[in-house]
């Protein structure tokens, strides 16, 4: 388990990330194909409460079996043509993500997922990054191989800003990421 460190409103928070091969699909809510595919939860710790724990994760992935060799946005799941960057939001919510594919030929998915804050004052669509961590999977020769959990710098933040910015034009996305380890 990777364990990331952030702050906000004055209150130190984490974010416990856990990959694991999906050994039971079906108890995921996954069909039979993501089996051994990766499966990621990522908690927020956070000790701050109230509205000051309302989070968003917004998550940019990027797959070889694309149309595209660039990160797109995983749109949230349940309201894919809402006007909202987050595919998770709520209070300290959880990101839970399990892809798959019905093949097995070689290619790379990866994904980059940030925790993020919009200040909760009605009509507010500022985004700011807290913490960030990259995580995916590869195939080669039908074997799954999963990537390992790696905290992501500002600089992958930033470098997602003109994607961000063209594909939410009603959103200001933060290009200044205050994340890092408090006692760092």
């Amino acid at each position: 388990m990777e364990r990331l460190h952030f702050i906000h409103h004055a209150a130190q928070g984490q974010v416990e990330v856990d990959v694991v091969a999906n050994t039971d699909p079906p108890s995921l809510g996954c069909n039979e194909d993501n089996l051994q595919f990766p499966a990621c939860t990522a908690k927020v710790r956070y000790g701050g409460g109230g509205y000051n724990a309302m989070f968003g994760w917004v998550q940019l992935v990027r797959s070889t079996d694309a149309t595209t060799i660039d990160f797109e946005m995983d749109q949230y799941l349940f309201f894919p043509t809402i006007d909202m960057p987050y595919c998770f939001y709520g209070h300290k919510p959880t990101l839970f993500d399990a892809p798959g594919r019905t093949h097995r030929n070689d290619m790379d998915w990866i994904a980059h997922s940030f925790l993020a804050a919009t200040p909760t004052e009605y009509g507010s669509r500022q985004v700011t990054p807290l913490q960030g961590f990259s995580w995916g999977f590869s195939i080669r020769g039908r074997a799954i191989r999963l990537a390992p959990v790696l905290p992501l710098s500002p600089h992958e933040w930033v470098s997602h800003l003109p994607y961000l910015d063209a594909e939410y034009p009603n959103w200001h996305f933060d290009p200044v990421p205050r994340w890092g380890d408090p006692e760092g």
